[in-house]
């Protein structure tokens, strides 16, 4: 009952996104591009291992006032892994609520895959609603909760698992180091774990290493633990 409810809330807010950006003034429609690379040790999401190899991972975005829309990207650099996501957010104060389309492409065959095929029971892409609260400078708690609701997110039946993620966040600083602290579970069995569980449990910081006064290279440490599957990993990552 929980999963569907939240289904329902985030299909309705994803459904009043091109109202609410038909009534945006015009005050907000300077239009920017913002793109940047990663460089990560390993492919690591919300507790879960997608490539044990370094990736690279180029993401661009065009922001219109309260809307944007982009793509993220990640590939292996020593194995084969590819994946093209696209997705649609609209942002109101510190409340977001966002459209992503997951897809993975077969290198190694280029034709055993079709990027074009939407078939709900055979397709490759996987459509998540995801609804967001940045917290606030006083209370700085952030809160997300996602719903994979189309695609390959299925049970042996071909049925939708409705694979359910929340996350608090919060950040707090030791020293002259901010460290942003994470606690992720899932409600349902489905792509995070068999069961209702905890599965992404860790911290970030990120430091900027000073080459010059004209060039600093954003560093950053992850520590993850997977109570769930009892996993443990550290990533490291530059920014560009």
């Amino acid at each position: 009952m929980m999963k569907k409810t939240l289904l329902s809330g985030i299909i309705s807010l994803l459904l009043g996104i091109n109202l609410a950006i038909a009534q945006e003034e015009n005050t907000n429609s300077k239009v920017s591009v913002d793109y940047s690379v990663d460089f990560v040790s390993r492919y690591l999401w919300r507790g879960l291992l997608f490539n044990g190899n370094p990736n690279i991972q180029p993401t661009i975005s065009l922001t219109a006032g309260d809307f944007s829309f982009g793509s993220w990207a990640s590939y292996g650099v020593s194995q084969n892994y590819a994946e093209v996501d696209l997705f649609a957010t609209y942002t109101k104060g510190n409340f977001s609520v966002t459209l992503f389309d997951y897809y993975n492409e077969d290198e190694t065959d280029l034709a055993a895959v079709d990027y074009f095929h939407w078939k709900r029971k055979t397709t490759g892409h996987m459509l998540e609603g995801t609804i967001a609260w940045a917290g606030t400078e006083k209370f700085p708690l952030s809160i997300t909760a996602a719903v994979f609701f189309y695609g390959n997110d299925r049970d042996a039946n071909l049925d939708q698992n409705y694979s359910t993620y929340l996350e608090l966040g919060y950040p707090v600083k030791i020293g002259n180091y901010n460290f942003d602290l994470f606690l992720g579970g899932t409600l349902n069995e489905g792509l995070y774990h068999t069961d209702p569980n905890i599965v992404n449990v860790g911290f970030k910081t990120t430091k900027e290493i000073e080459f010059s006064d004209k060039f600093k290279l954003p560093v950053s440490a992850t520590f993850v633990v997977n109570p769930a599957k009892e996993d443990v990993f550290f990533v490291v990552g530059i920014t560009l």
